[in-house]
This record gives C-alpha cells, structure tokens and sequence, in this order.
C-alpha cells in the first residue's frame, strides 16, 4: 500500500515543476511545457553572464512577432527557472494567449541576478544589447517588438524603452510607475496597470506620468484597479484585453 502510495506522489511530480523561492510564490508550470524553453545566455564582461529562456510558438505561418517578459525582483536570480513561474506562471498565460490567437511568435524571458538589480545603469545596456542580439538573430519581425515587464521588471522596460526607443513598438509596464525618458514624443506606445492600494504615491505619480505621456501625443492605456495588491496587480497585468490593445500596433515604416 505505502509503495503504491510513493508511486503515486513521484507520478504527481514528474508532471509538474515548481518555481519560486517560497510557498506564497510557487507557481506551477507542466513539465511538457517547461521544456519547451530552451536553455541559453549571453556572455557579459560586467556580469557574468545573462542567462535567458526563449521559445517559438508556431500559428497561421505569418512572420513571427518578439515578445519579451521582465520578471519582478523577488525573482532575481541565476538558476535560468525560477523567474519563468514568476508572478504565477505569469509567462505561461502569455504563452497560452499567443497560442489560442494562433499568432507565430518568439516569446523570451531573460533571467536578471541580484548584482543587475543594484546595477540599473549595467543592466539596462546588458539587456539592450541582448535584446539586439535576439532581434538580429531570431527570425522575427522587428516591427513588432513588445516589450511586458512587472514591477522591477517593469522599471526594467521603461529604462530599454528609453535608452533604445526604435526597438519595441509597444510596451507594458506593470506595478511600477513607467519613467520614459526620450527626446520628443515616444514612438512606441505605452500601457500601464496599476492599483490605488498598491502604493498611494506610487499611484499618483503614475497617473501624472501617463498623462504626460498622452499630453506628448503618446499612444496610452491606462488600466487602474482598485483595492488590489502588488502581488494582485502583476497578476492582473497578463488579460487578453490588454495583449490585444499591446499585439494591435506595428511600426509603420
């Protein structure tokens, strides 16, 4: 009886993996899907390296869009796994959204350590120069480029947008108020979604930034919630109706 028991358990964990550094941030992803992410990283002369995940999703055969997760600081790291069930499984609902469009595409999640989150100025080069390197050696379509970040990884995005703001032609940012910083008017558009209980200040200041950004010419949305928490709010992030506002724009050339 106790063997049938552990035959059951090692069954039950040969189908899922775990991510996450505790309990109350476990998220669960199939293993058939995890393996689905192939391994890599880019070698870096400031850090050690940047390890990355990156899949292709096939759909109906037109040229691939990139789309690029940022997780949040908790899960900082090098292992290359734990941020993929970040934010609960955050990146698997991105997956299972651009699968059921049936839209070909590349969807990647780089892995940021503790050292380039207290080196914000490195690591915004390191991550503009990876994500060149996908762009250049991916079969994508470089016109549409998105970019999806929550919390220290949406402060991420707004720093790659800044600092390199012909790459992406949308970009969302999560939990954390967007400081977009070009000269003129930014050529992407920019959504944010953000709660009143999350951080009042925060709140505030991130209200008056999307505003300024709308008074620019910017294109916007602005998805507030009550009453949530951060935890709550990058959940919230990955909706369907926020992934078709993001997936609608293309660069124009």
């Amino acid at each position: 009886m106790r063997r049938g028991w552990l035959l059951l358990i090692c069954a039950l964990l040969s189908v899922f993996v775990v991510f996450g550094q505790g309990a109350g941030e476990r998220a669960y992803m199939k293993r058939a899907e995890f393996e689905q992410w192939q391994n890599r990283e880019l070698k870096s002369e400031r850090f050690r390296q940047l390890p990355y995940r990156i899949a292709r999703f096939k759909g109906n055969g037109s040229d691939p869009i990139l789309v690029v997760w940022i997780h949040g600081g908790h899960s900082c790291g090098e292992d290359n796994q734990s941020h993929i069930g970040d934010h609960y499984g955050a990146i698997s609902k991105l997956a299972a959204q651009l699968q059921s469009r049936q839209i070909d595409a590349v969807l990647t999640a780089p892995h940021c350590s503790e050292q380039m989150r207290e080196d914000v100025f490195g690591s915004t080069k390191l991550l503009c120069d990876w994500l060149k390197s996908i762009i250049a050696t991916e079969d994508i379509d470089a016109d549409r480029v998105y970019l999806i970040g929550a919390s220290f990884g949406g402060m991420m995005v707004s720093k790659i947008a800044s600092s390199s703001p012909n790459i992406p032609v949308a970009v969302e940012i999560i939990g954390t108020v967007p400081h977009i910083r070009t000269s003129g008017t930014p050529q992407f558009a920019v959504c944010c979604v953000a709660s009143d209980a999350d951080n009042p200040r925060k709140f505030e200041h991130t209200t008056e930034q999307m505003l300024s950004l709308q008074q620019l010419g910017c294109k916007v949305l602005f998805v507030e919630h009550s009453g949530l928490s951060h935890r709550d709010i990058c959940e919230r992030g990955i909706e369907p109706k926020i992934l078709d506002w993001l997936l609608s724009h293309k660069r124009q050339r």
